[in-house]
């Protein structure tokens, strides 16, 4: 469990240890943030990424080293974004969508954990915050989320041919829901 809010917006990092059943406090983020991207990199590491600290919106990245209870600052994004998708595939990690402080966004970003930069990637159709992502080693699938109102819509973006396509769209409109890929 990394960051969120108790009524305050919080930097912790604690871990269910399932052997004995009991939570451990880890480091602590360097920053407090809260509707921020969680995802694991192929390099085995904790990126939190984006979110809100109750002032702004942040564009920062925090990687999270296990084997040393250590956090460090990689390369910001581009752009700042709370309400996010974060997503990791084999060439990188994606982050999609999410509320910049004044829009939704439709934008998305990859992370190269062997350069430490981040590419502009091609944006979605739909701008939208709060919607549920899942992906396989080839395609991401966004699912909802919400633009001054739910959606309903799905698209999918295929890594290979760099497009987005649109797909049936969901029965029910949703936003801050979960979904995952089996």
């Amino acid at each position: 469990m990394c960051g969120g809010s108790d009524g305050r917006i919080l930097k912790e990092l604690e871990c269910l240890d399932l052997e004995t059943n009991q939570w451990k406090a880890l480091e602590s983020m360097k920053s407090r943030r809260e509707e921020h991207g969680l995802t694991t990199g192929f390099d085995k590491k904790i990126y939190a990424i984006g979110g809100f600290n109750g002032k702004s919106c942040l564009r920062t990245v925090e990687r999270y080293d296990p084997s040393k209870n250590q956090w460090e600052e990689v390369a910001p994004m581009n752009t700042s974004r709370r309400s996010l998708s974060a997503i990791t595939l084999p060439n990188g990690i994606y982050v999609l969508g999410g509320y910049d402080g004044e829009f939704y966004l439709n934008t998305v970003e990859r992370y190269d954990i062997t350069t430490n930069q981040w590419f502009p990637i091609k944006s979605f159709k739909q701008a939208r915050c709060t919607m549920a992502c899942v992906g396989d080693s080839r395609f991401i699938y966004i699912l909802g989320g919400y633009d001054d109102k739910p959606l309903n819509s799905v698209e999918r973006y295929d890594v290979v041919k760099d497009e987005w396509m649109c797909m049936r769209d969901m029965k029910n409109k949703r936003f801050m829901h979960a979904a995952c890929m089996m």
